[in-house]
């Protein structure tokens, strides 16, 4: 109670210090609800994370392009360097081959190493690597060398991005971060020949590796200055058998897909290959359901949402590679393209998927991420039957609106399942996560176009029967080996013996052969694509429940890692630390 015979002014001064203790009080209590939860996250990292995932992005794309950007360099560097046709499949396909069977040992031992350090070991590696290439290797042997360790690089570098990701943003944000990832990850996938297709307009096929050396050593520097050091702070050990079997496995795998196409899935090469997967693949699942820490926890298999992001993963990639390579030969065999004017022609397909990612987070908070999925991968469904429609007479427009489908579907289901993904795992295994996300993407592209290949092949060899009837021996071998051999190898031989109007006659007949195969290969896509939605729409867990299943409740209780050696004798880190 104030005392009467204090002076105004000292009651005026008190009333004054009373008003801003209450209105300070007030402001941290606005402060505490409004400041965004940073989920352990360090507030300097918090506050340049956007600088971060730009980083983060560019790195990625650089492993993206790296994958698909020598196919319209390959003549130019044949002639250059004598490569034989053994040669010039290894150049190609090693990258794939050495960075899928690689990913699960990368981002386990980025978990535990650090995760910055592996990324920048990658890109390090990458830009070593690519400016050899550019400006030393003069004989196959050593390109083929190259695009493998090139392989390791990008092994190191693309599920630790993602990890960086799950540990730099808080969850009221990652979805956001993670739809930014999945739409550069989608885009990229298809920008790597027109990347090479611009540079060799002007140069030769060594820009490509010097392009790609500049941005990696971009990448490198960016995220040197920007990126904080994240690992899992519990020291998990690194399951090395586990690696080991995962990348035997996998290799073959990979392999059979890649070749059994071209070589004939009875060849023995392929039959070889695919019992190592078989072995490989069997003592990696044995191993993990022994092991005390083990690679990939396939108890995780048992959550809902960790196993169908997985699925749909899959099956998004699947379409996307697939359908990809199929437009390259739709536009080069049937409309009469050049490579370089193809490659150019699919961009407009890859902008919608990349505009729409950032904006499914929105979607998701609205519909939840089990209906967004299931729309995702039924409106690529329609996408792949509105594409069955096409003939041997398809204009590019009827072309571009069923890709465009297919690509707005991928950008509405891949977000989510990424998210959700990352989620059902522990924070402290982020590269786990991240290693069977990248994982399931390039199994997914791999079996795309494999399968895809395969329907296309049995396709047109029945639809081209009836064609060669009466052809000679060499010429009907020709066309049936393939579009290819028909329309640059019979046709001009027809034209000289038979006549224009019999080589035409043939030549439509090859081509609807082909597109018959086509239609096929599609609507096993579409099948596959409505599927996926069903068993996406069933099983998912709803909006309501879903949060059972990912976050901190969804983590596993695990044992302690055992502390030996120099692991006794650290102090982990806090939760929070180096985020």
């Amino acid at each position: 109670m104030t005392d009467p015979r204090t002076p105004a002014t000292e009651r005026a001064a008190r009333a004054a210090g009373s008003d801003r203790t209450t209105h300070h009080a007030t402001e941290k209590k606005v402060n505490e609800k409004t400041a965004p939860d940073l989920d352990g996250i360090d507030p300097r990292v918090y506050a340049r994370r956007w600088k971060i995932l730009g980083a983060l992005c560019v790195s990625l794309l650089t492993v993206m392009l790296a994958n698909g950007s020598l196919t319209l360099a390959l003549p130019g560097m044949s002639a250059d360097l004598g490569l034989n046709t053994l040669q010039q499949t290894w150049v190609l396909d090693l990258y794939s081959l050495v960075f899928a069977a690689l990913l699960f040992t990368c981002g386990a031992v980025g978990d535990r190493y650090g995760r910055k350090g592996v990324m920048q070991a990658g890109l390090a590696v990458f830009t070593l690597v690519n400016v050899y290439a550019a400006g030393v290797a003069d004989s196959g042997a050593e390109l083929i060398a190259m695009r493998g360790l090139m392989g390791i690089g990008a092994a190191l570098v693309m599920p630790t991005t993602l990890s960086l990701i799950n540990n730099v943003f808080p969850r009221g944000e990652r979805a956001r971060a993670i739809a930014i990832w999945t739409g550069v990850a989608g885009g990229g996938a298809g920008l790597g020949s027109v990347f090479s297709g611009v540079l060799l307009e002007q140069f030769d096929w060594r820009s490509v590796f010097l392009v790609s050396a500049v941005l990696s050593a971009a990448s490198l520097l960016a995220n040197q200055l920007l990126a904080p050091e994240s690992r899992d702070e519990k020291r998990t050990p690194i399951d090395w058998w586990g690696g080991l079997f995962s990348t035997i496995g996998i290799l073959g795998l990979v392999y059979a897909i890649i070749e059994g196409p071209s070589e004939g899935w009875t060849d023995e090469w392929i039959l070889a290959a695919i019992g190592v997967a078989v072995v490989g693949l069997g003592l990696f699942v044995r191993w993990q359901l022994r092991v005390r820490h083990p690679m990939l926890d396939l108890k995780l298999f048992r959550n809902p949402v960790f196993s169908i992001s997985t699925v749909a993963c899959t099956i998004a990639f699947f379409a996307l590679i697939g359908s990809m390579f199929a437009l390259a030969q739709l536009f080069q065999l049937i409309l009469g393209y050049g490579e370089l004017k193809s490659a150019l022609l699919t961009l407009p397909m890859m902008v919608p998927m990349m505009l729409l990612a950032p904006l499914v987070p929105t979607l998701v908070r609205r519909w939840g991420p089990r209906w967004t999925m299931t729309t995702g991968l039924g409106v690529m469904s329609v996408g792949f039957l509105l594409s069955t429609q096409w003939d041997a007479h398809v204009g590019y427009w009827s072309v571009l609106l069923p890709m465009v489908v297919i690509a707005l579907g991928m950008g509405l289901m891949m977000p989510p399942a990424t998210d959700l993904l990352m989620s059902s795992v522990p924070r402290n295994r982020s590269g786990m996560g991240s290693a069977m996300n990248d994982t399931s993407r390039e199994l997914g592209g791999t079996i795309g176009i494999g399968v895809l290949g395969s329907l296309l092949s049995s396709g047109y060899a029945a639809g081209i029967a009836g064609a060669v009837v009466g052809l000679p021996d060499r010429l009907k071998e020709v066309a049936e080996s393939s579009l290819a051999g028909a329309l640059h190898g019979v046709f001009p031989a027809l034209r000289e013996t038979a006549g224009p109007r019999a080589a035409e006659r043939f030549l439509t007949e090859a081509q609807q052969a082909w597109m018959d195969g086509l239609t096929t290969a599609l609507l096993v896509a579409a099948g596959i694509s409505i599927l996926a939605a069903l068993i996406t729409a069933v099983g998912m867990p709803g909006k309501a429940k879903i949060g059972r299943y990912t976050g901190p409740a969804a983590e596993p209780d695990s044992p302690a890692p055992e502390a030996s050696g120099d692991d006794a004798e650290r102090v982990p880190e806090p939760a929070g630390s180096g985020r």
